[in-house]
C-alpha cells in the first residue's frame, strides 16, 4: 500500500563508576569549524534573547569545515571507531561502512575507521556517555537517545511540530533546528557532525482502523518513556503504556497493549509487524538522529581532516536518510496490514493538531523562550 508523505538541561560533569570527570568545552572553535559561527539569526523579534541566537550554516558539505579536505592526505594519521545500537546488516550498518569508506577516501588515507558491531556497547545513553568521556570516537545516535543523557533537547520533537518530510528537510536537516541542536551538543562535549534520522512515529494496532478521535479512545498503546509521546496519546483519549522495546512483542501477544507507537522501520525491528492489523500514519513526531563524534577525537584531527570527515559524514548521512525512507516505504508496500492515511484537511487531523499545540504551552518552561517562540511562529495552528 502506498502512503502520502505528509507526513538545556546542561550536564557539565559525567559520572562513571564513582568518578566525576569535568569536560571543558571549546565551543567557539567547534562552531567555527562546523561553519556555524560565521552568521547568526537573532531571535529577538520572536521574543528571544541574543544569548541563544540561532547560528546559520553558511557552507556546503564539501567546505563546511575550516580546512581543505584535499590537503588532508599529508596530515598525521588518525583513527576512529564507530557504532550504533541496531544489530544486523540494516541501514545503520551500511551507513557506518559508508562513513568509514568516505573518510578514508576524502582524507587521502589519513583517517582510518573501524566498525564496532551495532548494539554491542549498550544503548544510546551509554554510547553518548562514552562519547563525552572520549572512550568512543563516533556513533550513530538518535537525538532522543542523546537527550536521555544530557537533557534539554525535547523541544525538537514536540508532537505535531513537524508532520512531513518536506518540513523535516527544510527545518531539521538543513535549517535552524539542526543548528540549535548542534550548539546544544557542543555545550555538552559532543560534536554533532551530520544528521541521519529515525523517521516519523506512527501507530499500529490489532483492534481497528483509526480515522477519528473516537477510534483512538480507549486504545492501550505502547509508547517509549518520552513524556511528549505519553502526553499526546493521553490528549487523544488513548491509554499510553511505557514499555521497553524488548518487552513490546510479548505485551502485544498477551493483550497488555492493543497497539504500538514507533517508526515503521523500528516496528519491523521489534518484530511486531506480523501481529499488527492496522497502521495509522499519524506522522505526529519526527525522530532525528546524527553522526556524532567525541570532542577528543574531533580535536585530534587537523582542520583539513575535519573538513574531510565532515564531507564524509554529510554524504553518509544523506545515504542513511535516503535508504531509511526507501526501506520504510518498501515495508509499507509489502505488509499484510491495512494502512490508514490521515488527510491534513480532515477534522481528525485538525483536532489532533489542536490537541498537540495545546500541549506545547506545558513544555514552555523547560526550554529557552526564543526557541519556543520560534516553534510557535513556524509550526503552530
Amino acid at each position: 500500500m502506498h502512503r502520502h508523505m505528509f507526513c538545556f538541561k546542561r550536564r557539565d560533569a559525567i559520572t562513571r563508576k564513582g568518578m566525576v570527570i569535568m569536560k571543558k568545552i571549546n565551543r567557539r572553535n567547534f562552531l567555527k569549524v562546523m561553519g556555524l559561527a560565521s552568521a547568526s539569526l537573532t531571535l529577538a523579534a520572536c521574543g528571544g534573547s541574543s544569548s541563544t541566537a540561532t547560528s546559520t550554516a553558511t557552507s556546503t558539505a564539501a567546505s563546511a569545515a575550516a580546512g581543505d579536505a584535499a590537503a588532508a592526505a599529508s596530515d598525521p594519521a588518525v583513527s576512529f571507531s564507530v557504532t550504533n545500537t541496531h544489530s544486523g546488516e540494516g541501514v545503520q550498518d551500511k551507513s557506518m561502512d559508508k562513513l568509514i569508506e568516505l573518510a578514508d577516501k576524502y582524507s587521502g588515507g589519513s583517517i582510518k575507521g573501524t566498525k564496532i558491531a551495532g548494539g554491542s556497547l549498550g544503548g544510546e545513553r551509554e554510547e553518548t556517555e562514552m562519547l563525552q568521556l572520549g572512550t568512543l570516537e563516533c556513533a550513530f545516535v538518535a537525538d532522543m537517545g542523546v537527550d536521555s543523557a544530557i537533557g534539554g533537547l525535547g523541544w525538537a520533537w514536540l508532537p505535531f511540530m513537524l508532520t512531513s518530510y518536506d518540513q523535516v528537510d527544510e527545518y531539521y536537516i538543513n535549517g535552524w533546528i539542526n543548528d540549535e541542536l548542534t550548539k546544544q551538543y557542543a555545550d555538552n562535549g559532543l560534536i554533532r557532525v551530520a544528521p541521519t534520522e529515525n523517521c516519523f512515529r506512527e501507530c499500529g494496532n490489532v483492534k481497528r482502523p483509526i480515522n477519528s478521535m473516537a477510534d483512538m479512545t480507549g486504545l492501550k498503546i505502547r509508547v517509549p518513556e518520552t513524556q511528549a509521546c505519553q502526553d499526546f496519546y493521553t490528549a487523544l483519549g488513548a491509554i499510553p503504556a511505557a514499555i521497553a522495546t524488548s518487552e513490546t512483542l510479548a505485551a502485544l501477544e498477551q493483550g497488555t497493549v492493543d497497539g504500538v507507537d514507533n517508526s515503521i522501520y523500528n516496528m519491523k525491528s521489534m518484530g511486531v509487524l506480523e501481529k499488527i492489523k492496522y497502521i495509522t500514519m499519524l506522522n505526529y513526531m519526527y525522530s532525528g538522529a546524527s553522526i556524532t563524534c567525541s570532542e577528543e577525537f574531533w580535536n585530534s584531527m587537523t582542520a583539513n581532516q575535519q573538513a574531510a570527515f565532515k564531507q564524509a559524514a554529510d554524504e553518509a548521512g544523506a545515504f542513511f536518510r535516503e535508504n531509511m525512507r526507501a526501506d520504510e516505504q518498501t515495508i509499507l508496500d509489502q505488509g499484510s496490514f491495512e494502512v490508514e492515511e490521515i488527510d491534513p484537511s480532515s477534522d481528525f487531523y485538525k483536532q489532533m493538531k489542536e490537541k498537540a499545540v495545546e500541549l506545547w504551552a506545558g513544555y514552555a518552561s523547560e526550554y529557552p523562550s526564543d526557541i519556543m517562540d520560534r516553534i510557535n511562529q513556524d509550526f503552530s495552528v
